[in-house]
């Protein structure tokens, strides 16, 4: 697909995403390939404590915030959802942890994230698939969060914690990340714990709040690369047990190269 198309593609689903207010002055956004619909949401969908009442909390990850791993309802029986709020990092959040200046829904992070993931989702790059967000605004802010499919895939960290991983592994990886790349979706947050690998071998990457898509050239791809690289050097250095060496960094970039810009 050409540049040209790509974008032409990429704005013709952005506008497919659906949404509307609720009788509490919520906005839900919802995509256009979903297994629920607007008739099927319920606010409450979006508040942890509403699925812990149901008892179909099944997991969830801590990090700097708690993100919950869900059993669908009957209507998406079988599938596993994420939920996560949105949350502020650095400074900022020391004043508000999760409120945002409104400046239109479709400006918004849950709107955004929800309209890239539905993107990729159209030309097959490995993400999980968004299933609904919710805005709720309050004066001049609002707050946000956002349900998507949970895929089956364990973090690079975590997987590397345990085993060392063959170079075509490794290789998979690059060439993955550069299929990303040469679609110009650029990942603000490229580190290894927002990669995914399953018990397949099949690489999938994760976290896609404040991501875009850019035009296609070559330094934002070479920082993007590199802020990746960083990470694992950061995670090596926080756990000498991490099966991570300079090979395995070697043979991510030969995939890369041999897949960017094809």
């Amino acid at each position: 697909m050409n540049k040209h198309k790509q974008t032409e593609k990429f704005k013709e689903t952005e506008q497919k995403v659906s949404f509307y207010q609720d009788s509490r002055g919520q906005h839900i956004i919802l995509p256009t390939q979903t297994a629920v619909t607007l008739s099927d949401i319920n606010s409450r969908w979006f508040d942890a404590s509403y699925w812990q009442s149901k008892d179909r909390i099944i997991g969830q990850s801590r990090g700097r915030n708690i993100t919950w791993f869900i059993k669908a309802p009957s209507k998406a029986a079988n599938m596993s959802w994420v939920l996560r709020h949105y949350y502020r990092g650095g400074l900022v959040s020391k004043i508000s942890d999760d409120s945002y200046f409104f400046n239109g829904l479709t400006k918004t992070r849950a709107y955004r994230e929800i309209s890239l993931l539905q993107y990729m989702v159209s030309i097959d790059l490995p993400v999980p698939k968004p299933i609904a967000a919710r805005v709720i605004k309050k004066g001049f802010f609002y707050r946000a969060d956002l349900l998507m499919e949970k895929l089956s895939g364990e973090d690079l960290i975590h997987r590397l914690r345990k085993e060392s991983l063959a170079e075509t592994v490794w290789e998979n990886i690059g060439q993955t990340i550069a299929g990303f790349h040469n679609h110009g979706i650029y990942h603000a947050d490229l580190n290894a714990h927002n990669i995914l690998v399953d018990g397949n071998d099949k690489v999938w990457l994760i976290d896609f709040d404040r991501c875009k898509k850019r035009a296609i050239q070559g330094q934002w791809q070479v920082n993007n690369i590199n802020r990746l690289q960083r990470s694992f050097y950061k995670e090596r250095g926080l756990n000498n047990v991490l099966q991570f060496h300079e090979n395995d960094w070697q043979s991510l970039k030969k995939g890369y190269s041999s897949v960017i810009n094809q």
